[in-house]
């Protein structure tokens, strides 16, 4: 009976290891897509440059908002799902230190946050913001 109650506990142990491998895995995917979408889209690359030199919505063509705000979103998602994935045990508060933060504190980022936010629970918005702003 001991000797099962232990192999059980090494099971449900090492499960919850490769839980978390896979969860890492799927965030740095995330990661690689937003990245490969960059390099691949001239109009995302060339928004996001001007985003970190302070160009506002006002300044872009509606069809170029759009695309950077789709893109935004996926970033967006990625951290809710790191969020999701940190209040249930899956992954540390560590894992947003690796988000770039200076790209959701940009001018442009942070309008189409406005547009976003409300697309999201509450709770996440109050933790990004407040994740964000410090």
């Amino acid at each position: 009976m001991v000797g099962s109650l232990i192999f059980v506990g090494i099971e449900i142990s090492q499960n919850t290891t490769a839980v978390r491998g896979a969860t890492q895995q799927a965030v740095s995917a995330q990661v690689t897509e937003m990245y490969t979408i960059t390099a691949e889209n001239e109009t995302i690359a060339y928004v996001l440059g001007q985003a970190s030199l302070g160009i506002s919505k006002s300044e872009l063509s509606i069809t170029d908002y759009v695309r950077f705000r789709a893109f935004v979103t996926i970033g967006l998602r990625r951290i809710e799902n790191i969020y999701l994935q940190y209040k249930n045990g899956l992954l540390s508060k560590n894992s947003f230190d690796r988000i770039g933060w200076e790209f959701y504190r940009t001018a442009l980022v942070r309008e189409v946050w406005e547009d976003r936010k409300g697309h999201f629970e509450a709770e996440f918005v109050e933790f990004f913001e407040e994740l964000r702003d410090n």
